[in-house]
């Protein structure tokens, strides 16, 4: 076992928090931040990785919410266009403007004044802070659409985030390791109870990992579980008025063209809805879907039918159709979709509002986070920090946060031009533990390269057997079993769908 992690186990322990944390994705994440910032004792805890879950499947827009127009919710979008703003301008290490370019269909579409009309308006709610709109015929990704038509394209301005949206969510965490600032990487919270004598939670926390248990105490708990926060609030009796939809999105990743530098948003025929085509380092991500599902676990799978939908769009809108064994990898995650608890009907997910939602309990120091998104994570975690200073008083000395990534030690990994930081590095400054949290989450291997870093053939399978060996500390026998549960992983995850679509 790592040794940051017996160290934050201890911590957890002994450390009396004013804050838990549950869930370490971008709004958990981004709070932990800002709660150690202001010299709060914070927990943070995840059952599984940081940015395991919905975090690690995001299409990487910080966008101000374009789509939002159709619905004439020029609140949402004056609310998200303002939050991109801040993040272009306040973390320009992190997130860029970036010019997206909208291409409209040549048979039928939008007509083609209502875009232009509709992205002075969507640059209007912004404030004019983007550079305006303009339309443009002639440019370099025509080469590989597959009919560009008389309309030309429209090209207006975005953010989007550097690297990756994982190391995004990791960069909050880094920062803060001390006794009182303690992240924790699969540890669950088992159960607890609330002491109104002492006003402390008592919480059971388990390792997931290496199976042991303890006690923690914390004064007040923010539940930002994302797409399982109704599940850790029914098992902790919480009541809130409300619950998430939950829905599935699914992007593949393909070549990037040598020609594709700006993302390209597509026409699609059903819902008035549009596909987006990303160029992100070697690939670039098509999609995503918009799919309700049940569970967040039926949502993290991958159907045939998601793979065929996106290959027909494929087809539709670029000039050499994509064949199913030319998908490099599978992005799929679940957005949580806040409404209230009485909602039953039944509507395409993108007719329902992203605004999140804060939920104090009025009998317990218990704050729920409904909804969210990457782009509008900061606005929403200050605005939980001002219900928590109602709680807790606010601590007197803040904390600067220590510096992170200047001294990154950086590797290679075969089939990529561009270097990765090391798996020695990703153990001890950044709670990696396990292959799937190097080759996914610390690094973009297994979205750049076939098979999720496996290759096609399997020619990487040397290079993964030695990231494994480090994480093992070069056990072999727990090398071979890390091994072949990645290797059968891959194999439900990628080879049988691709052989099934």
């Amino acid at each position: 076992m790592e040794t940051w992690r017996e160290q934050n186990w201890e911590y957890a322990k002994s450390t009396s928090f004013d804050v838990m944390i549950t869930g370490g994705g971008v709004n958990g994440a981004c709070l932990y931040h800002q709660l150690c910032s202001q010299g709060y004792k914070v927990l943070l805890i995840d059952k599984g990785d940081f940015a395991g879950g919905s975090s690690q499947s995001s299409g990487m827009m910080i966008w101000g919410g374009l789509l939002y127009l159709r619905n004439l919710d020029v609140c949402s979008v004056y609310r998200l266009s303002r939050a991109r703003d801040a993040m272009i301008k306040l973390m320009s290490d992190r997130v860029s403007p970036c010019l997206f370019r909208y291409v409209p269909s040549s048979e039928g579409g939008r007509n083609g004044q209502i875009v232009q009309a509709g992205l002075y308006l969507y640059w209007l709610a912004g404030m004019l802070r983007r550079r305006a709109p303009f339309s443009q015929r002639v440019f370099g990704e025509a080469v590989f659409i597959r009919d560009v038509g008389s309309k030309g394209s429209f090209v207006y301005e975005e953010g989007v985030l550097k690297g990756s949206d994982c190391r995004f969510v990791l960069r909050w965490i880094a920062p803060f390791q001390a006794p009182e600032h303690v992240p924790l990487n699969y540890c669950a919270v088992e159960d607890g109870s609330y002491s109104a004598k002492e006003q402390l939670w008592r919480l059971h926390l388990k390792d997931t990992l290496y199976h042991r248990e303890t006690e923690a105490t914390a004064r007040c708990v923010v539940n930002c579980a994302g797409v399982w926060v109704d599940k850790v609030n029914q098992d902790f009796g919480v009541r809130t008025p409300y619950k998430h939809l939950l829905s599935k999105g699914v992007y593949l990743g393909l070549q990037r063209h040598e020609a594709h530098h700006t993302p390209l948003i597509f026409d699609m025929e059903q819902h008035g809805d549009v596909v987006t085509y990303l160029p992100w380092g070697p690939i670039a991500l098509l999609g995503p879907t918009e799919t309700l599902v049940r569970t967040a676990e039926e949502g993290y799978d991958v159907s045939e039918e998601d793979a065929r939908f996106l290959l027909e769009q494929a087809a539709q809108h670029l000039r050499t159709p994509v064949n199913k064994t030319e998908i490099i990898s599978l992005r799929c995650g679940v957005r949580p979709l806040a409404v209230p608890t009485s909602f039953r009907g039944d509507c395409y997910p993108l007719d329902i509002s992203r605004r999140h939602r804060i939920v104090k309990d009025s009998r317990l120091p218990w704050i729920s986070l409904y909804g969210g998104k990457i782009t509008g994570c900061i606005e929403t975690c200050r605005r939980i920090c001002a219900e928590l200073s109602r709680l807790i008083p606010r601590a007197v000395t803040p904390v600067t946060p220590g510096p992170v990534e200047d001294e990154v030690e950086l590797t290679s990994f075969p089939g990529l031009a561009q270097k990765v930081p090391s798996v020695e590095w990703c153990k001890t400054q950044e709670f990696c533990l396990t292959l799937e949290d190097y080759l996914r989450r610390r690094t973009n291997i297994s979205q750049w390269v076939a098979r999720e870093g496996l290759g096609r053939n399997d020619e990487n399978l040397g290079a993964v057997e030695k990231i494994a060996l480090s994480l093992c500390n070069y056990d072999q026998l727990k090398v071979s079993a890390c091994v072949k549960r990645y290797r059968e992983q891959v194999n439900r995850r990628f080879d049988s769908l691709i052989a099934r679509t």
